[in-house]
């Protein structure tokens, strides 16, 4: 698994819930095969604290959140990964997050958790049979998503604000190009060109995002306690 990945973990819950709607029930049922079994042993008592970063606690119930969606990550592309290397990568998550929170508070961004409330009953409004599922397949709780809610929103408004880049047409067919010496029933570049242009664009945030995390990490003080 990539490091920016660490931090930037690709599966979006509110993406899933949005998914959700579109799915058949036989795609319902087939991803429900996909839940990972995670025991009592793996989970941690929510108030136990994981890391201290920079004198901030994160506790266990971030940790079960992060540990949850890098479990089933692993399943679903199919890693043999050990638990206690899903441990290592959960607890550097948890690092990469809470550094990215505090860079943003310092930029005068800080979700309360208030308003991840709000954002989690549009949620609900929107289709609470998806939300349902969500909580079942990643073995969450609803304390849990509210703290997905407040980083994902935090992380969103970071980087409208604060982390620009730019991606020439030049850099998109060459890109296009590669990838099609790969797959030769990529469809033709103007159907996709949008779609591919975006994507490349949020890479390079990532991309560009990791690295200053990186940047202040080396600085932060941190502690485990795990």
């Amino acid at each position: 698994m990539k490091k920016v990945l660490f931090l930037f973990f690709v599966i979006s819950m509110l993406f899933f819930i949005g998914a959700c709607s579109d799915r058949s029930d036989d795609q319902n049922q087939e991803t429900k095969t996909e839940t990972p079994t995670i025991s009592e042993e793996e989970r941690i008592d929510p108030d136990t604290v994981v890391v201290t970063v920079n004198g901030e606690e994160v506790k266990g119930v971030v940790y079960n959140l992060v540990y949850a969606q890098l479990k089933l990550h692993a399943l679903q592309t199919g890693q043999d990964v050990k638990d206690e290397e899903i441990v290592e990568k959960t607890i550097e998550s948890l690092i990469d997050r809470q550094i990215l929170l505090q860079e943003a508070r310092s930029k005068g961004i800080e979700i309360t958790e208030e308003q991840a409330k709000e954002q989690l009953e549009r949620v609900k409004e929107q289709n609470k049979e998806a939300y349902e599922t969500l909580l079942e397949q990643y073995q969450i709780t609803e304390e849990e998503f509210v703290q997905d809610l407040i980083f994902e929103m935090t992380l969103n408004e970071y980087l409208y604000e604060h982390v620009q880049v730019t991606v020439t047409d030049e850099e998109v067919e060459k890109i296009y190009e590669e990838e099609k010496q790969k797959n030769e029933n990529m469809p033709e570049l103007a159907e996709i060109r949008d779609t591919l242009k975006k994507n490349i664009e949020n890479r390079r945030m990532m991309e560009a995002l990791q690295a200053r995390v990186d940047e202040i990490k080396e600085k932060a003080e941190i502690e485990r306690h795990l």
